[in-house]
């Protein structure tokens, strides 16, 4: 626990300035999230697949993130097309591989385009989503860590637990709702509420989602870069299903 406690202080001691601070520390900071979270994806196939796959990431990525709904939407259709096309191409290109690229891809360019997307309201909006995912996690450690009996799902994550996703819940949406009422005048108080109940559970989902995609790859964490948390993707995966749903919800509500 107490490894865990230290290299989260030290995560936000370097992401939480460059969030409020902006300009270009900022967008490196996303930058290598993004990059480093790619190669992670990448990693796990690296022996059968060729560099340029993952550089060819990168680049959908950037572009995909830029481009207008009408045109993204054009472009994921060739990415699909173009990702099976490989599989008649190559014999080490499977329709698993096909799978695994294109979810991957689909996650990252909606969290970049929602990063934009809420950092045009304001950097203190972006940091909301940071503290609402990152209070459910801390909050269903702690309440699985002393409370914790009843197994969430044991066939995903043996660890989670009830009481942990509750007590997860009920700290995010609290303070998420506080955060919400005293430093949040852009967005309406009634969607930011509504915000932080939905977040909390879609941030846990975000959290099964990819422990779900580790063991079907076999494997237990994406990298080994946070001591005690695991890789990129293992950090951001619940902040992925937060962006993710945070960009619908204002897409929805909101514009």
């Amino acid at each position: 626990m107490k490894q865990r406690i230290i290299t989260g202080l030290l995560i936000t001691s370097v992401v939480l300035p460059t969030f409020l601070y902006g300009g270009w520390p900022f967008n490196i900071v996303v930058f290598l999230f993004i990059a480093s979270g790619l190669y992670e994806a990448y990693a796990i196939r690296k022996d059968q697949w060729p560099l340029w796959i993952y550089l060819g990431m990168i680049l959908l990525v950037i572009f995909y993130s830029q481009a207008n709904l009408e045109t993204l939407f054009v472009a994921f259709i060739l990415l699909l097309m173009g990702l099976y096309l490989m599989t008649v191409l190559f014999e080490w290109f499977t329709p698993q591989d096909v799978n695994y690229i294109f979810t991957m891809s689909v996650l990252l360019t909606t969290a970049m385009r929602a990063v934009l997307l809420t950092v045009s309201y304001g950097r203190i909006e972006l940091v909301y989503l940071l503290v609402v995912t990152y209070l459910t996690d801390s909050g269903a450690y702690f309440a699985g860590y002393f409370f914790g009996k009843h197994k969430l799902n044991e066939r995903i994550s043996p660890k989670k637990t009830v009481e942990g996703a509750i007590g997860g819940w009920l700290v995010a949406f609290v303070l998420g709702s506080v955060y919400a009422y005293f430093l949040i005048d852009k967005l309406p108080l009634n969607f930011m509420i509504l915000s932080s109940a939905l977040l909390p559970l879609v941030s846990q989902l975000g959290d099964l989602a990819f422990s779900a995609i580790k063991r079907s790859i076999g494997i237990k964490d994406f990298g080994t870069i946070f001591p005690a948390h695991g890789g990129v993707l293992d950090r951001i995966d619940s902040l992925l299903f937060s962006l993710m749903t945070f960009y619908v919800m204002i897409t929805l509500l909101i514009q």
